[in-house]
């Protein structure tokens, strides 16, 4: 079974193809700042021709929902939407800050998954992976940074930070917590699609038809409408 991987909702997006018998045949990031939906298409396409394989070979798909870049989100679930509408492929929305919580691999050990919202806002959760799965301690939040900051110093005890996020203020993050602030490595700070694969079966399969983007607040398009500006 081959399953495709495609995150989009941070600065730097990821896609995967993975072989269920072989493993990780390809993974490779995308600017996503730069990134319409033609160059998403044209980067899966040149990973499909990389690793030998077509669009018809594709068996399921994994993608993140969000949270995060409302551009990014909608683009890769309109990607998928266009690529498979016909094939109607088993699809699996993956909740980013799960998947950031997951790739930390420290079972046992309180996860802060941090996605930068930009405006000095972010969306984040406090999890931990725990034998049966990810337990999530603090659902799915946007904030100021300086508020959860000021929420963990509280607190007694270590946090292991994941993400953009953590990536972008681990300066402000360890001014503030000091050694209570772990960072796992710089390669497992980042969304990576295969995680998106790896851990896709803990969530209900969607409808070609339904799937849609998470968000965490409205746009700021929407915002301007609701507002009359």
């Amino acid at each position: 079974m081959l399953i495709l991987g495609i995150s989009a909702t941070t600065k730097t997006g990821s896609i995967a193809i993975y072989d269920e018998d072989r493993g990780l045949l390809g993974e490779v990031t995308v600017d996503i700042e730069k990134t319409h939906s033609g160059t998403l298409l044209d980067k899966i396409d040149k990973l499909l021709e990389w690793t030998s394989k077509k669009i018809s070979d594709i068996d399921e798909v994994a993608v993140s929902n969000g949270p995060g870049s409302f551009t990014g989100v909608r683009i890769a679930i309109a990607t998928v939407k266009g690529l498979f509408f016909v094939k109607k492929i088993p699809v699996y929305p993956v909740n980013e800050l799960d998947a950031l919580a997951y790739q930390v691999n420290m079972p046992g050990e309180k996860v802060v998954s941090v996605i930068d919202s930009r405006k000095e806002k972010i969306y984040y959760s406090i999890s931990r992976i725990e034998k049966d799965g990810l337990k999530l301690l603090e659902g799915y939040h946007v904030a100021k940074l300086d508020d959860l900051l000021e929420k963990l110093h509280a607190e007694n005890c270590d946090y292991y930070f994941s993400g953009d996020g953590a990536f972008n203020y681990r300066g402000k993050i360890s001014d503030k917590l000091g050694e209570k602030a772990k960072f796992p490595l710089y390669s497992n700070i980042k969304i990576k699609a295969s995680t998106l694969i790896l851990i896709r079966k803990n969530y209900e399969k969607a409808d070609i038809y339904s799937l849609k983007p998470y968000y965490l607040e409205k746009s700021q398009a929407e915002k301007e409408i609701k507002n009359g500006t």
